[in-house]
């Protein structure tokens, strides 16, 4: 069985790919939001590109907002480094690069990750920047 601070790699990587989903395309099921909400703690916490910080219990809200805003957004990260691991937290930072028709935008972020009662890596904290030349 892989380490904690490896399947939250894993993790990162699988929220991206529904985000990716979420507001790439418009024709998703109806249990899509939930499922992408899964993989974040109800504690959640994120300083957004801009600076500002998430209301506490926003993210549902958010997401809700961003539906199909983006069609064909693909996301990829890369440079995903862990900079702590433990039995059960781990703190992660990539480069996450967006591209959709019509535009492009590049941040770097760092995320912290707690388990859930079942073992499964939860985001509980985001912390994204916009990386230079991005607005």
């Amino acid at each position: 069985m892989p380490d904690f601070s490896e399947r939250c790699r894993l993790a990162a990587h699988t929220a991206h790919a529904l985000i990716e989903q979420w507001i790439g395309r418009a024709d998703l099921p109806a249990d899509a939001l939930p499922r992408l909400l899964a993989h974040f703690s109800d504690d959640f916490r994120m300083i957004t590109t801009d600076g500002q910080r998430l209301p506490d219990g926003a993210l549902p809200g958010l997401f809700a907002r961003l539906a199909g805003s983006r069609p064909g957004l693909r996301i990829h990260i890369d440079e995903l480094a862990v900079v702590h691991a433990g039995m059960d937290s781990a703190l992660l930072t990539y480069r996450e690069s967006h591209a959709w028709h019509g535009g492009a935008t590049v941040r770097r972020a760092t995320a912290s990750f707690v388990a859930a009662d079942d073992g499964r890596p939860l985001w509980q904290h985001l912390h994204e920047t916009w990386a230079a030349g991005t607005p």
